[in-house]
């Protein structure tokens, strides 16, 4: 197969959706997001920028336009009890350093201002007001039309389109998320500034760190964010009853959950006029994201909605688009057909979504944990320990140490905070070229692999003149293919 133009169409221009269209775009295809709201936004409460998705922020220049909103932490404390008292305690610029990418936390709105002008600059195409309202294979094309009438054929598509998406409902309409638990959510911003003119004592939770207060029944995660301006509060609690939908929340009553906790906190709590309760649901695993020919594929909440506890949900998405970036990047080339791309990415993606499922979840059953309880302080003693000994630089913990504060720990996540789903991305279609070639019993190169290296001499991918776009040279001989093989 020859490079090929690619229409892509992406449902949806959230955080994820955002992502992929920035993704797919580096990729060399032609991308149109559609959008259902007349305005970009999100809500402006925090989110965590972990490194395994704060790498593709840098990849693609996102951190350069929001570099004054970006916070890096320097401390991750959990406490417990009326009169607080350290319970686990990580350090968030060591889990940077052993993965090579920082740790931010930002306001959700302004990382979303950022993915929009990065997608605007890498050339996708994003339309306002286009609500989805029919979908419709025509051989190998999908027709998609909005509520105002418009027409539009792509040769894949993509349902960035959130928790209660509409190409998720054409594809699989019995797939329904659900309460999973009777744990709700609630958020808020506050001025810094305000919290310490009104509570000078809050100033132990305003100084570059993380602050968990955690259970019995709930937790509250306090950060700064806007460039250290605002703080983020963030909390859970188990109610009696599930939640399954968002629902107005009355104030005392939510006060009243975290009466038992830290004074301080409870004075912050009181300067945050609560009106929403949101609902923690879950996509029941599926049996596959995407339809038959493998053109229409979910992502993001889409495909695969989890509890909050990790701080992996958003992040879960943007390695999706990573991914499917990277694999399209080879339909682009000719390397793959979009259903063989489509079907790499299921492969990968979804065990790893579903993965972060559980110990999501798991996550907050420690967090909130009503029994235990000491056990599961006792567990955590040897991050007490080592900040006793020395409170400038504690010494790391040692190789064989788990926490059961799973979302701050690399020694208990490696496998999250260390991924890079760019390059699964690549191991996925070499491994898939190795399983369709023939090794060579001289030197062990399968061939497939062979043409594919050689390829880049062919097709390099450089923008410059030609009618696509892109750099070619005149195409390799066989006898050029035997030479380079033969070279060494």
């Amino acid at each position: 197969m020859g490079r090929r133009t690619l229409r892509v169409g992406i449902v949806g221009a959230g955080l994820g959706g955002l992502a992929a269209a920035i993704a797919i775009a580096r990729a060399g295809a032609n991308v149109t997001v559609l959008e259902a709201a007349t305005e970009l936004g999100e809500i402006g409460a925090g989110i965590q920028m972990l490194p395994n998705v704060s790498r593709f922020l840098i990849r693609w220049g996102v951190d350069k336009i929001i570099s004054d909103e970006l916070v890096e932490h320097h401390e991750c404390c959990t406490w417990a009890g009326p009169e607080p008292t350290l319970v686990a305690r990580s350090d968030p610029k060591l889990l940077a350093k052993q993965a090579g990418f920082p740790w931010w936390m930002v306001r959700r709105d302004h990382l979303h201002a950022g993915l929009t002008k990065s997608a605007k600059e890498h050339g996708a195409k994003i339309i306002l007001g286009a609500r989805v309202v029919k979908m419709e294979e025509v051989g190998d094309t999908v027709k998609i039309q909005s509520h105002g009438g418009q027409s539009y054929g792509f040769d894949m598509v993509i349902g960035a389109d959130g928790i209660n998406s509409f190409v998720r409902g054409q594809l699989f309409p019995e797939a329904m998320p659900i309460a999973t638990s009777k744990v709700a959510a609630y958020r808020g911003v506050l001025s810094c500034k305000q919290i310490l003119a009104e509570i000078p004592e809050a100033r132990t939770f305003l100084r570059g760190t993380m602050d968990v207060s955690s259970g019995p029944r709930g937790y509250i995660v306090m950060y700064p964010i806007s460039g250290g301006k605002e703080l983020n509060i963030v909390t859970a609690f188990c109610k009696d009853d599930y939640v399954t939908k968002p629902e107005d929340a009355d104030i005392e009553e939510f006060r009243g959950y975290y009466q038992d906790y830290s004074p301080v906190v409870q004075k912050i709590l009181k300067l945050v006029n609560y009106t929403q309760r949101w609902p923690l649901l879950q996509l029941p695993p599926m049996k596959s994201w995407s339809n038959e020919k493998h053109n229409i594929v979910l992502m993001g909440d889409a495909a695969h909605c989890m509890q909050n506890h990790m701080a992996q949900g958003a992040a879960t998405a943007i390695e999706d688009g990573a991914f499917l970036g990277r694999v399209i990047s080879e339909v682009v080339r000719g390397t793959l057909s979009v259903s063989q791309c489509v079907e790499l990415y299921e492969q990968r993606r979804m065990p790893k979504a579903y993965l972060k499922q559980q110990i999501s979840f798991m996550s907050g059953l420690m967090n909130l944990a009503e029994e235990s309880i000491e056990q599961r302080n006792a567990a955590s003693q040897p991050e007490i320990r080592a900040l006793q000994e020395n409170s400038l630089q504690p010494a790391p913990p040692s190789p064989t140490y788990r926490s059961w504060q799973y979302y701050s720990s690399a020694e208990s996540a490696p496998n999250i905070f260390y991924y890079d789903a760019e390059g699964d991305a690549d191991s996925a279609v070499w491994e898939y070229l190795m399983s369709q070639g023939t090794p060579s019993k001289a030197n062990f190169l399968t061939d497939t692999l062979k043409k594919y290296w050689l390829g880049f001499l062919h097709d390099n991918g450089v923008v410059a003149g030609g009618a696509n776009g892109v750099c070619v040279v005149p195409g390799m001989e066989e006898v050029d293919h035997e030479k380079f093989g033969n070279g060494l």
